[in-house]
């Protein structure tokens, strides 16, 4: 995380920097979420009395809008709203009754991310870009999964939290069709955002419910994504002129406007 804000304060530098500056353009993605071990956000294993507990985040998907403002020429700034959908797989392996059983469950939330962005040329249409910023979280309601073996309780931290989004890609632009994006983004979360509480249970012989044991699993907000976005074409805002203090506009006589065309006249012919 703290390479890619180094990455980020290097490139603001540079004097070959090309943000759309002027240009507010908006934007549909898709952000297949990929699990991985590498950021503390992959499988966990417990075991207890000789029963194995696995927790197994599976691939997800994210999607969304953007929206994005060119300040400078090099720098713009980018938000937006995304809907995710992690899926995760919860396995229990008892060793003694050799028993095992897998079920699933998804968690939903929505994300309102806020980034800074710096391009490079690399040529005529072709960008790099990094980018760094915070998210904020949202996460509507907690989760109760149940089987006739376990109950499985996802309680969350907070409603909304806080994270860290990195960001590389490229784009390539268009004159009139849009842009066309294909990158990657880490998000960290500053905390956990979910804590999962299990209890195993088997069907006695007599039919009644017997009570095994429990865990709990404290599940990260970190994951990596493949970010595909296309950004729909937005022609260059006009840059207003500011009047000074006391200035007032003089209307030219020579100048006069017919069906909406401007029409000069030479002051000779009158």
């Amino acid at each position: 995380m703290k390479f890619s804000i180094y990455i980020i304060l290097l490139l603001a530098f540079f004097q070959n920097s090309y943000a759309q500056e002027r240009v507010t353009t908006f934007g549909l993605q898709l952000k297949p979420i990929i699990p991985t071990e590498f950021f503390n956000a992959g499988k966990q294993i417990k075991t207890n009395n000789n029963i194995e507990y696995i927790n197994q985040p599976k691939f997800g998907m994210s999607f969304g809008m953007v929206i994005r403002k060119g300040l400078t020429k090099s720098l713009s700034i980018e938000t937006g709203l995304n809907f995710l959908k992690r899926n995760f797989d919860l396995t229990i392996n008892d060793s003694d009754s050799s028993f095992s059983g897998t079920s699933d469950f998804s968690i939903v939330n929505y994300e309102i991310p806020v980034l800074g962005m710096v391009y490079v040329k690399l040529g005529r249409n072709m960008f790099m870009n990094v980018a760094g910023g915070i998210s904020f979280d949202i996460y509507p309601t907690p989760l109760f999964v149940q089987d006739d073996y376990f109950t499985n309780a996802i309680n969350r931290s907070n409603w909304i939290q806080p994270s860290l989004i990195a960001n590389v890609g490229w784009e390539y632009r268009t004159e009139k069709s849009g842009y066309f994006y294909f990158g990657a983004s880490l998000h960290r979360s500053f905390s956990k955002i979910f804590t999962e509480f299990i209890g195993y249970t088997y069907i006695a012989s007599n039919g009644n419910r017997v009570f095994i044991d429990e865990t709990t699993f404290d599940l990260s907000g970190n994951y990596l994504t493949i970010d595909l976005r296309y950004f729909f074409h937005e022609d260059q805002q006009k840059k207003k002129k500011k009047k000074k203090k006391g200035e007032k506009t003089i209307k030219d006589p020579n100048v006069h406007y017919k069906n909406g065309k401007r029409i000069f006249i030479d002051p000779r012919k009158k």
